[in-house]
Order: C-alpha cells, then sequence, then structure tokens
C-alpha cells in the first residue's frame, strides 16, 4: 500500500495524526492529536455538564412521580437555553483537525511514494 494512502486511512478511519506520526512526522502528528482531543474532551466536559444540569432538575419530579411530558419539554427546553456556542467551536474544530490530517498525511506520503520511486529509479 502505498504511504499516501496508508496515511490518509490512518489519519481518516483510526484517529487524526496517527498516520502522520507513523510516518515519521511528528510535530504536525502530535498538533493534529493534541487538537483532536483538547476539542474532545472539551465537548464531552461540556455534554456532561448538560446532563448532569438536566438530571438534577429532572429527579425530584421522577421521584415525585409529578414529570409528565409537558414538563420534562420544558426542562429540556430550558437545559438548552445556555446557548451551544461551545460545543459547536469544539466541533469545528474537531472536524477542522479530521479533514486537515488527512488532507496532510495524503501530501506527506505522496512526498514519500516520490522519495522512494525516486531512489528506486536511480
Amino acid at each position: 500500500m502505498k504511504a499516501s494512502t496508508r496515511g490518509m486511512l490512518l489519519s481518516g478511519l483510526v484517529y487524526p495524526g496517527v498516520g502522520q506520526l507513523l510516518s515519521g512526522h511528528k510535530p504536525s502528528g502530535l498538533i493534529f492529536v493534541l487538537g483532536t482531543s483538547a476539542g474532545l474532551i472539551v465537548l464531552f466536559y461540556r455534554l456532561m455538564q448538560r446532563v448532569y444540569g438536566f438530571m438534577e432538575q429532572a429527579l425530584p419530579g421522577l421521584a415525585n412521580e409529578a414529570l409528565d411530558l409537558q414538563s420534562l419539554k420544558q426542562l429540556v427546553e430550558r437545559s438548552s437555553a445556555g446557548g451551544w456556542g461551545a460545543e459547536i467551536i469544539c466541533l469545528i474544530i474537531i472536524t477542522g483537525c479530521w479533514l486537515a490530517a488527512i488532507v496532510h498525511a495524503y501530501f506527506v506520503g505522496r512526498k514519500i511514494d516520490h522519495q522512494s520511486d525516486f531512489r528506486g529509479n536511480h
């Protein structure tokens, strides 16, 4: 398998930056891995905060059997009212790292393939 294909598959299907790390481009691989990981950690943390806040409000109603569908809908709307700015930014960062890692891995792999073809012909 060509290095360009292998790098793209690893960065696209395994984890952004893995293709770069395995092809010897550690600085760029670490940037993609750390960027994606930071985005995932913040996204997960923010989502867990929302779930915890929702459950904190919903549990008293569930314990008293006073939580009907309309009350549940209102709780969901209130828990979502804070805006999703940080979560959207995290998704943009994760998607950007993912796409950039695939493209970068492809071009790094092409360079490796070209160098090995050049050495093989001379």
